[in-house]
């Protein structure tokens, strides 16, 4: 069986510019669980850690939740905030997604759910290995929970 084995991909005819070359490699996380989460401060909902092959390379970091349900009640406001993190420095901020503000659901037993998904660049200038987690805070609201779905981190390294 035969192998391609490289650790930069550039097409024949160079790359324009704002481009990126190719797929180098990915890394994944998942997690599943029934969790709710209702506190201000970041709660870490999944982590993934990649070492890049090249220092120049870009990562594109997607995440996603396919379920964020809302336990609602009245005319209660509910956000989330989101954030992504490289070794604990935030790179990237989602505010106020989702949020519900004077739905007036006049009922204490509402649940919505929908799915939010996201993605971020970075380029972490290094050949070492570099830990992302995402997280979710409730500045406002009852908060939410991920009802059992899996949720992923999918980090693609793209040569430059």
């Amino acid at each position: 069986m035969s192998e391609l084995r490289t650790n930069r991909i550039i097409p024949r005819d160079g790359l324009p510019s704002g481009s990126y070359g190719g797929i180098i490699q990915v890394r994944t996380a998942s997690a599943i669980d029934n969790n709710t989460i209702t506190s201000s401060s970041d709660t870490t909902m999944l982590t993934c850690t990649i070492t890049p092959q090249r220092s120049d390379s870009i990562l594109w970091i997607h995440v996603e939740y396919p379920s964020m349900r809302s336990f609602a009640s009245g005319n209660t406001r509910n956000l989330c905030n989101h954030h992504v993190k490289r070794n604990g420095t935030e790179i990237y901020s989602l505010n106020e997604v989702p949020q519900w503000r004077n739905a007036d659901f006049n009922s204490s037993s509402v649940e919505i759910s929908i799915p939010v998904s996201y993605s971020c660049f970075d380029s972490p200038n290094t050949t070492s290995a570099v830990t992302y987690t995402s997280t979710w805070a409730i500045p406002q609201g009852p908060g939410f929970n991920n009802a059992n779905s899996t949720r992923r981190m999918v980090i693609f390294e793209m040569s430059a």
